[in-house]
């Protein structure tokens, strides 16, 4: 135990020397939640808000009168009338116009028949601003004439509606939002630790042997694997603070920015428990050596540290894949996802976020990632202690 600690003080003294580790692995986890949060809501307030002031043109083709004088009331909607004989793509395409609204040439007698009728609406599927604002355009004229038919034929409304929908919310919010922000949560958390990871494993081992360290390190009176293990703690641990400092960012940033609304943050804050928090921390722990012994032993046999990189950075792909699935409606938190790594990290932390961890499904998660870890650690220590691949 001695040994160890001897190696794992002299390895982290040897990384927080460096002015960019402190910067990666303490100043940036710390801030990065806050600024994502931050940033976040303001880009969101100002794209709304330049939506909300931003002019469309509308082209109109045999509009009826009311239906001009219900768009125009808005100042912010700008009419073109048009013949019929326009093509409407190619305007829409140009940018003369974002939407175009064509009514049939006998609208009003059919109105008069009480016949229904069809507007084409020639539009851009990804202009949701403008999409979005003729649509609520289209749905008020449409419930107008719908009371003035109603009106006209005597029938009282009440009759018109056969139902009326009563949603009982059975879920709580905090819920709600855990199954639904959760997932996003592992996702920054995994990240950051997997950088820290990688960095603090290449330094400490594809480094030394640039600098020509790493035979006097293997020439002390301490085994190799105790070497071995001292490196991947360090490097773990070099993960972990991320991660760790992530979440104490997240805590930080629902205290001090405004913009939040207050039925999320008082959601995440019930979220954010100390039972939580401590069931999340302690599945980033083994997570951490996990990731640590696995990219010491791919870059084990690396001679630079463009080497070592070039070797571990493509597995991100593993990393990213996984996170990404556990953001897949439907892809649940089961006895058949728990000992996928990764994919249950980011199920199981929503879980844990929402209240509904199964604690039996926990308890396997844990103990696999345990194992994962295990498994890890002894591959690098076979990695670690052949010469031919350290030494050369």
């Amino acid at each position: 135990m001695r040994e160890l600690m001897i190696v794992i003080k002299k390895e982290l003294t040897e990384l927080l020397r460096d002015r960019k580790t402190i910067i990666n692995s303490i100043v940036l986890p710390t801030l990065l939640i806050p600024l994502l949060m931050f940033g976040g809501i303001k880009v969101t307030q100002m794209i709304q808000k330049s939506n909300e002031e931003k002019t469309i043109t509308i082209g109109m083709v045999n509009a009826p009168e009311d239906f001009l004088k219900m768009v125009k009331h808005d100042t912010l909607n700008r009419v073109i009338n048009y013949s019929e004989s326009i093509d409407c793509k190619a305007l829409i395409d140009e940018g003369t116009i974002q939407t175009a609204l064509v009514f049939p040439s006998d609208w009003t007698s059919r109105m008069d028949s009480l016949a229904p009728n069809e507007i084409q609406v020639y539009r851009n599927g990804t202009k949701d601003n403008v999409n979005g604002r003729v649509s609520n355009i289209l749905e008020s004229y449409n419930t107008t004439l719908k009371e003035q038919r109603i009106a006209r034929l005597r029938i009282p409304i009440e009759k018109m509606t056969p139902f009326t929908e009563n949603y009982v919310e059975v879920g709580e919010q905090k819920e709600l939002i855990g199954k639904r922000v959760g997932g996003f949560i592992p996702y920054i958390f995994i990240l950051t630790m997997w950088g820290g990871c990688l960095l603090a494993a290449i330094d400490l081992v594809t480094g030394e042997k640039e600098r020509k360290t790493i035979e006097t390190t293997l020439s002390l009176p301490i085994s190799k694997f105790s070497v071995l293990l001292g490196k991947a703690i360090v490097a773990s641990l070099l993960g972990f603070m991320p991660a760790l400092l992530n979440l104490t960012g997240l805590i930080v940033g629902l205290q001090i920015i405004a913009d939040i609304p207050d039925t999320f943050k008082t959601a995440l804050n019930e979220m954010l428990n100390f039972q939580s928090i401590s069931m999340i921390l302690l599945l980033l722990i083994p997570f951490s050596m996990f990731l640590a012994g696995f990219i010491i032993s791919l870059v084990a046999g690396a001679t630079t540290f463009k080497e070592a990189q070039s070797k571990a950075s493509p597995l991100i792909i593993a990393i990213i894949i996984p996170l990404v699935m556990a953001l897949v409606p439907g892809i649940e938190f089961t006895w058949s996802t728990v000992f996928i790594p990764v994919l249950n990290i980011g199920l199981g932390v929503k879980e844990i976020m929402a209240g509904t961890i199964n604690m039996g499904m926990y308890v396997a998660m844990l103990l696999s990632l345990i194992a994962f870890a295990v498994t890890a650690i002894y591959f690098s220590y076979k990695k670690f202690s052949d010469e031919n691949a350290i030494l050369k």
